[in-house]
């Protein structure tokens, strides 16, 4: 097997730990969790969030709506994010919302240590 390499927080990646987990992780829609981080594709790379960077994980639901020739409707799409050093760090879009909320579930197995869902800050409380 060859070492892959990944975009990470702190740079580029390349390590067999890192594309062992990646091969043996699990693909939910465009994310594969495994069980060192989480995996995505973003153009021609694919990008790592390790664990140990990871603080927080949580699901956005952004509401679009749509004016058609009959009327009107209102569409979903969803995006997971990551957040490293306080700041959201990336996102993945996505229009399968069972496939994020089973993502984050695999997040909070492989890492007890992140915090999963979103934080009300000072101004929003």
């Amino acid at each position: 097997m060859t070492d892959r390499k990944f975009v990470s927080v702190d740079g580029s990646v390349s390590s067999p730990a890192y594309s062992a987990d990646y091969e043996s992780s699990r693909r939910f829609d465009k994310l594969n969790v495994g069980s060192l981080g989480v995996y995505f594709r973003e153009g021609f790379r694919t990008h790592l969030v390790p664990y140990e960077r990871m603080e927080r994980a949580f699901l956005r639901i952004h509401e679009v709506n749509g004016k058609l020739c009959c009327g009107s409707t209102v569409f979903q799409y969803f995006r997971l994010v990551f957040v490293v050093g306080g700041r959201e760090f990336a996102d993945v879009i996505s229009e399968n919302e069972q496939a994020c909320r089973d993502a984050l579930e695999a997040i909070r197995a492989a890492a007890p240590a992140v915090a999963i869902g979103y934080e009300k800050t000072h101004e929003e409380a």
